[in-house]
Order: C-alpha cells, then sequence, then structure tokens
C-alpha cells in the first residue's frame, strides 16, 4: 500500500516541544482529493490550525501532525466530519471509515484503539458534536453552546432545565467510569471535558434568560446550583482547550449580568477578568478580549489603551508575541486621533484654547473642587508631576465647578502642581471624550494627538511620558 506522507511541522519556542504523531486512513465511497485535520494550536490565542493530506488514487492517505497536548482532531472530508483523540504520546493512529457514515462505520488501529473506540461511542451517545453551535455575545466577546441546550434554556423552566443538565452529567461520568483499557490521560481529557461542558452549560440557562431575572436573583442562582464547583476556574494547564476557553467566557459573561454596565462594557470585562482570574487564565483572557473587540468589532480603543501595561506584566511571552504579529510590533493599528479642542481660562485672566499648546507634550485633568478622588490624585501623583513638569511636559489641570469664583477659592486651599485653568467652552471635549465622571485624564502628544498611557496610575507611566518628550 503506497502513501503520500506529507510532513507539517511548525515550531512552537515558548511550550514543550510536541511529539509527531501519524495518521494513516483510508475512506470508502470518496469523491474528495483531499482530507482536512484541524487541530487546535498549541499558542491558544491563534485560531486551529488547518492541515491537508492528499487522498491517492486507492483513497488512502497519511499524514504526520505536530501533537502539543491530548486533544480531539477534527477530521473533514467530503462534506462529513470524524473526531479521533490523539496525544503525543500517540504515535502512530490507523483507520479507516465509510464516508456516508464517518463515526458509525470507523474501524481502528493501534494503541489508541480503546481510546478512540470509547470517545467515538460516547460522543455519538451524548451528541457532542451534532448540531450547530449557539453563541452568546457580549463585550466584543462570544461563548458557545449547542443549539440544543440553547432551545432548552430558553423553553424549560429552570428546575427542569437544572435537573436535565445534572442527569446528563451524572450519566456522562458513569459511562466514563464504567470504560476499560483506555489511558489515564484519555480519562482526564474526558473528565475535564464532561465539566468543562456541564459549567458552560449551566451559565447559559442566566445568559439566554438574561431579561427575565434581577442581578440579586442572578447571585442567588450562582449558590443555590454551585455554579464553578466542578473545575478549577484558574487552571493554568487547561487554557490550552478551547472547552476551557469557552467556559471562562461564559464566565465574564456572568459576571456581566450581575454588575451589568450601559456603556464601555468591554472595559468592564476587562476589569471582571483582572479581579475575577488569575495566572495564565487571566492574561489569556485579557489578550482575547483585545483580540476579539478588534478582530470583530474593529474596536482598536481598548487595545490601545491597555496593549503596553499588558505586555510589561504579562509573564506568558507566547501571548505578546501573538499580540505583536497581530497588532504589528510598533502598533501601527491604533488609530490616533486628534485631542478636542476647548477654551479655557488662566488665573491671570487670559483665555487660550488648547491647540496653543501644540508642540508640547500635555496632561489634561479634568477636575472639580467637590470631587475627592480628583484632589487625591493631584496629591499622590505630586512629586511625579513636578518632575515631568521640569522635563517640559505641561500638566493642564482645567476646572468645570459651575463658576469661577469656586475654582479660585478651592485653588487657594489646595497647591496643585501644573498649570491650573477654568473650563469656558468644554463642548467639544464633553461630545468626543464622553466624560461621564471625574477625575478624568487625557495624554496629548506634540503633534496634537490623544497617547494613550501604559497604566492607569500615573507614577508607573514615567517611560511613556520620556517617550514622547523625545519624538
Amino acid at each position: 500500500m503506497k502513501f503520500l506522507i506529507i510532513i507539517l511541522v511548525a515550531s512552537f519556542p515558548f511550550i514543550v516541544q510536541a511529539s509527531e504523531v501519524t495518521f494513516i486512513g483510508k475512506i470508502k465511497n470518496n469523491t474528495s482529493t483531499e482530507v482536512n485535520f484541524v487541530i487546535q494550536n498549541s499558542n491558544s490565542l491563534e485560531e486551529a490550525i488547518i492541515y491537508k493530506a492528499r487522498i491517492n488514487e486507492t483513497n488512502e492517505f497519511s499524514i504526520v501532525l505536530p501533537i502539543h497536548h491530548p486533544q480531539i482532531i477534527k477530521i473533514e472530508s467530503n462534506g462529513q466530519a470524524l473526531h479521533l483523540f490523539a496525544s503525543p504520546k500517540t504515535g502512530r493512529l490507523e483507520f479507516e471509515f465509510d464516508n456516508n457514515e464517518p463515526s458509525r462505520t470507523l474501524k481502528l488501529k493501534g494503541k489508541s484503539v480503546a481510546n478512540n473506540s470509547f470517545y467515538n461511542s460516547f460522543a455519538r451517545s451524548y451528541k457532542w458534536h451534532q448540531g450547530k453551535l449557539e453563541s452568546y455575545e457580549m463585550g466584543g466577546m462570544k461563548s458557545y453552546v449547542s443549539s440544543d441546550i440553547k432551545q432548552k434554556a430558553i423553553s424549560y423552566s429552570m428546575l427542569d432545565y437544572f435537573r436535565i443538565l445534572d442527569q446528563d452529567r451524572m450519566s456522562q461520568i458513569k459511562y466514563l467510569e464504567n470504560s476499560t483499557g483506555i489511558d489515564i490521560d484519555f480519562y482526564r481529557y474526558i473528565a475535564n471535558e464532561i465539566n468543562w461542558r456541564y459549567e458552560t452549560n449551566k451559565m447559559a440557562y442566566f445568559l439566554f434568560n438574561k431579561d427575565r431575572y434581577n442581578v440579586h436573583e442572578i447571585k442567588r442562582y450562582w449558590v443555590r446550583y454551585a455554579l464553578l464547583q466542578t473545575t478549577d476556574i484558574n487552571d493554568d494547564k487547561a487554557v490550552a482547550y478551547s472547552s476551557y476557553q469557552n467556559m471562562l467566557t461564559a464566565f465574564i459573561h456572568f459576571l456581566h449580568l450581575q454588575t451589568p454596565v450601559d456603556k464601555k462594557i468591554a472595559e468592564s470585562y476587562h476589569t471582571f477578568i483582572e479581579v475575577n482570574l488569575r495566572g495564565k487564565p487571566r492574561y489569556y483572557m485579557l489578550a482575547k478580549l483585545m483580540l476579539d473587540n478588534y478582530r470583530t468589532g474593529g474596536n482598536t480603543v481598548l487595545a490601545s489603551q491597555k496593549l503596553k501595561a499588558f505586555k510589561r506584566e504579562n509573564p506568558y511571552k507566547e501571548f505578546n508575541t501573538t499580540l505583536d504579529n497581530i497588532f504589528g510590533k510598533e502598533s501601527q493599528y491604533l488609530a490616533q486621533k486628534n485631542a478636542p479642542n476647548l477654551k479655557v481660562l488662566k488665573l491671570d485672566e487670559q483665555e487660550i484654547w488648547l491647540n496653543e499648546y501644540s508642540g508640547k507634550v500635555v496632561y489634561v485633568s479634568f477636575w472639580a473642587s467637590w470631587c475627592a478622588p480628583c484632589l487625591k490624585s493631584f496629591r499622590d501623583s505630586r512629586s511625579f508631576r513636578q518632575e515631568l513638569k521640569n522635563q517640559g511636559v505641561v500638566f493642564l489641570n482645567i476646572n468645570i465647578d459651575d463658576r469661577e469664583d469656586i475654582w479660585r477659592s478651592s485653588l487657594a486651599r489646595h497647591d496643585i502642581i501644573g498649570t491650573n485653568v477654568y473650563g469656558l467652552d468644554l463642548k467639544q471635549a464633553r461630545d468626543e471624550l464622553k466624560i461621564t465622571s471625574l477625575p478624568y485624564y487625557f495624554l496629548m502628544n506634540k503633534s496634537g494627538k490623544i497617547s494613550y498611557l501604559s497604566s492607569s496610575k500615573l507614577q508607573e507611566c514615567r517611560d511613556d511620558f520620556y517617550q514622547l518628550l523625545k519624538e
């Protein structure tokens, strides 16, 4: 028997070296010239990789693939799909099937027979790969469940829905526990998959019924139905798996139901991730949030505000590499916009416009006498402001109190470093910046365009200021 062997091995410098696995197959009732092998990328931020193997004149094919972690490989041919389990220990997997019914006609050879025979029967019994997927989208991110799960979520009562989920999970666990001859790695993989899917499906009920329950009810249901009690939400090793990633996304969606916001949803998602996740899951989700908002919505603002801080703090450098490959190392993707022009009054009664500071680096602070956080920020950053002021940075502190006399009396009580002015014409700033709360800041470079800082903490942004001063 002759094979056309295509060897495709990628280099992944940030993870454990992959093992080559050889797939040898034969298709009955074939009408295609090639087979697609869809595998999960070793870098979980990137899309799945599709490898192609040519089918020879006797309907046989072979391919050698780099497998970095235990996973289900999707094999596509003639508009049909077959799913096989492989791990770095698999080595060689031989199989054949009838294209008219791939799953039911699958025949296997080699040491992975037990694993794949079990999976083929198990996945068919519990419809893991049947029907289309339905998505829930918010904050620029999507989580997925089967169409069957969505239909049950919107049509079943809460008690019936969770009772069915519990019964299905227990049935799947029992099915797995009664299996014989399967590898321990495969057993653990399936056990994790069961729990990740189970937890995602539990949260899906609230996502697809979000208008039926208020915030306090949703918080109570979290406890009542023990959400995320069967798995570790901060599992570094699990980040490579799509079902785990999907569960994390559903979790962040659920947190938004508990703390809903009307504006800047992606920004609130960033906060949810930082507060509730840690380790590799946190940095994976932060990177994914930036990428998803950029890819699907063309929203560059989130990434432009957060990218520098992320790359500085993130210890998982493979994520930084992916971000650089997509965004460009110099962040060429960023669409810098002109800072809004605004009219202010100086202490000497002189009226000026912001564009008069062209050629200088300007840090604009909007504040009011009644804003305690504004005054605290001025105090906390005093020495930093003085240092950068001496280097040529203009700290323009724009007061927006209702009356000029309130501003002047407030300055008499507080020694605020910088150029203190009173806002006269701020309409353009309010319209373009959408200032809804104080304090509010923005940084303008020498060309009069808004530049984003690498942190919300001013003192951590020294390098950003000095870089702008050099330009």
